[in-house]
């Protein structure tokens, strides 16, 4: 389980419902906890306000980044490549125009005493039906090159809509308004605790929406 992170509690709060299960909905929406209105930065009354839609600085707060690694991982830098070449990223990975892209991000973790990997990439668009168009076609894509061996995962971490599944890597995709987040595993074996590193993706980028520092 993971240590409190720069003030962020990623412990018993979390969801421990990984667990592989047929029949899986890809895509499914996905209840967040807090009730405040799907991918919505809420307001002092608690009102709906705007969908989290991220700027490219606040993607760069936003990512797990190095001293916000949970404990027995050790985080690197944060990569926001030029915007060229990041909507480049965006078709490439997404198979998609990637119409409404505004920024993306990359960050990892490695395992200390291991050689697993987790990555997390924070894709930003204008609105949330631009997101929910690129994870739609990102999951698809992955999913096939995963092919029979990919089984569906559950995960829950309070975002609007998340589609998941596990094989030989680990892929949990995520939106949170209008913005699309994927958590990749490279080299790391089922029972890891996945959701613990989706719900910390997701509670940092909420943070960083309402204008608070994820890292304090």
């Amino acid at each position: 389980m993971f240590r409190v992170a720069r003030g962020i509690v990623v412990g018993a709060a979390m969801v421990a419902a990984l667990t592989a299960c047929g029949g899986a909905d890809g895509g499914s929406p996905e209840a967040t906890d807090g009730g405040d209105g799907a991918g919505a930065v809420t307001g002092g009354g608690g009102q709906p306000e705007v969908p989290v839609v991220l700027t490219e600085d606040q993607v760069r707060r936003a990512l797990v980044d190095t001293g916000s690694a949970p404990q027995d991982w050790e985080g690197f830098g944060v990569s926001i490549p030029e915007h060229t070449e990041s909507v480049k990223t965006c078709q490439d990975d997404t198979g998609t125009k990637c119409g409404g892209f505004t920024a993306l991000g990359t960050s990892h973790i490695d395992q200390a005493a291991g050689e697993g990997q987790v990555i997390f990439t924070i894709y930003a668009f204008r609105t949330p039906d631009d997101a929910k168009f690129a994870m739609k076609s990102l999951a698809a894509k992955e999913r096939r090159k995963s092919g029979a061996g990919a089984k569906p995962l559950k995960v829950s971490a309070g975002a609007d809509e998340t589609d998941a599944f596990t094989g030989r890597n680990t892929e949990i995709f995520m939106r949170l308004g209008g913005t699309l987040i994927r958590v990749a595993s490279e080299g790391l074996r089922e029972g890891q605790p996945y959701a613990d590193f989706a719900r910390l993706q997701i509670d940092r980028i909420k943070q960083t929406a309402e204008g608070k520092n994820p890292d304090l």
